[in-house]
């Protein structure tokens, strides 16, 4: 097993120890108050499964992207949001009760709603003469393993011991998003080498236009839909920071394809900067809720 196999194993359980915290802090009840919302359910599900592949595909067309950086973008706007962007709506005062529903809603249909956007992605940009395919069902059942059960799991463990789920919620938590932070890092770090500058150029603006766009939207739609404040700020985080985890877990341990890693690079850090940013400014500006 090579570092990289090493690294893309031990990011996986950082994820599948986020999913868990995550599910032990979830009950049947937040799925159901979710359809108490269904606006922002609908909009916070919409943008992160139907409008960010279509803005990233309509991105990668229009930048005139290379078929390797195009399915790399494709593949970032098919993995929805993880944990991380729980704490960054919390950072930005919004609900955070929606955030984590969305997040896990997203996270359960993942199992089959990321390999069937990637696997257009890929026949779209690279052709069926690539010999880079994605098996769906071996994909969703992957998938199914690290994001699906976890969470599912980590609901039942906080139903039937909730004392224990409290106890071992928040350092599984910051162990398994530490994990994910410094293995991403090391991994982006040890494959800089694998895109040209002209390449890391595009991934960069291709990643940036993406980002902004879907935040963007997310919150110009949550107003116009006459969300509550808290609950446009939890769907324009939600739609705006993805699931790099996952993302380079589909790259290096499905697909074995680091030539796709370009848009990956970026995003990481990316995210952040935009998320954070957005927490930062909304808080600051303490715009009225809307009634």
């Amino acid at each position: 097993m090579d570092i990289g196999a090493i690294i893309t194993s031990i990011a996986l359980a950082g994820l599948v120890s986020v999913m868990f915290s995550m599910g032990t802090s979830l009950s049947a009840a937040d799925f159901l108050r979710v359809l108490r919302q269904p606006k922002a359910l609908f909009l916070g599900i919409t943008g992160q499964i139907l409008l960010l592949p279509l803005a990233a595909a309509g991105i990668a067309i229009a930048m005139d992207l290379s078929p390797a950086a195009s399915v790399g973008l494709m593949v970032i706007a098919a993995c929805p949001g993880g944990a991380p962007s729980n704490a960054v709506c919390a950072v930005a005062r919004g609900d955070v009760a929606l955030s984590v529903s969305l997040t896990a809603v997203a996270s359960v249909l993942a199992f089959l709603t990321v390999p069937f956007i990637i696997g257009l992605g890929i026949e779209f940009f690279l052709g069926e003469s690539t010999t880079l395919h994605l098996p769906f069902w071996e994909t969703a059942f992957r998938i199914f393993l690290t994001t699906f059960l976890p969470v599912v799991s980590g609901i039942v463990v906080g139903a039937v011991a909730p004392e224990f789920a409290v106890k071992v919620r928040r350092p599984m938590f910051i162990s398994g998003f530490v994990t994910i932070l410094i293995t991403s890092l090391l991994f982006v770090a040890g494959r800089m080498h694998l895109i040209s500058a002209f390449d890391a150029f595009d991934a960069f603006g291709a990643v940036v236009v993406l980002n902004v766009l879907m935040m963007g939207l997310a919150f110009v739609l949550g107003r116009m839909a006459r969300l509550k404040e808290d609950e446009t700020r939890a769907v324009t985080v939600e739609v705006g920071m993805q699931n790099i985890s996952m993302s380079i877990v589909v790259i290096m341990g499905i697909l074995n394809a680091p030539e796709l890693l370009g848009p990956t690079f970026f995003y990481l850090p990316w995210a952040y900067v935009t998320g954070l940013g957005f927490a930062f400014l909304v808080r600051k500006l303490r715009a009225p809720a809307l009634a």
